[in-house]
């Protein structure tokens, strides 16, 4: 059991546009150990990224505006450190278009595998 404990505590930044989704994503991910925030499109995630330092960010491909893959491209251009996890009904072709360092999470998906990502991320960071 230590060894969860000495992974767990990513800052996560959650894009996604539906708000219960949002809410959802945010209390699974606080209920595994980890500092969660939820905004509704790339533009605010853009802002919250420029006044804090995130692990990760958890960001849906399909949103408002910009879309989640154009947020990935301009954060891993600025912030080449951050890992980035994309929850998709696209499957993995996504991440590959992005570059290493970056996740799919083919939706629905369940909670082992959202584990496992963080899992692979926190070993990373270490």
């Amino acid at each position: 059991m230590a060894n969860q404990a000495d992974i767990s505590g990513l800052h996560i930044l959650v894009v996604e546009d539906n708000l219960d989704s949002q809410q959802l994503v945010c209390e699974l991910l606080a209920a595994l150990g980890h500092r969660a925030e939820g905004v509704g499109s790339a533009e605010e995630a853009l802002a919250e990224l420029e006044q804090q330092d995130f692990d990760v960010l958890f960001t849906d491909v399909s949103l408002p505006g910009m879309s989640g893959i154009e947020l990935a491209r301009r954060t891993s251009e600025k912030t080449p450190a951050l890992k980035i996890i994309f929850a998709s009904g696209y499957g993995a072709q996504i991440s590959k278009n992005i570059g290493p360092g970056t996740f799919s999470l083919p939706k629905p998906y369940d909670i082992d595998q959202l584990q496992d990502i963080l899992d692979n991320i926190g070993k990373q960071l270490q």
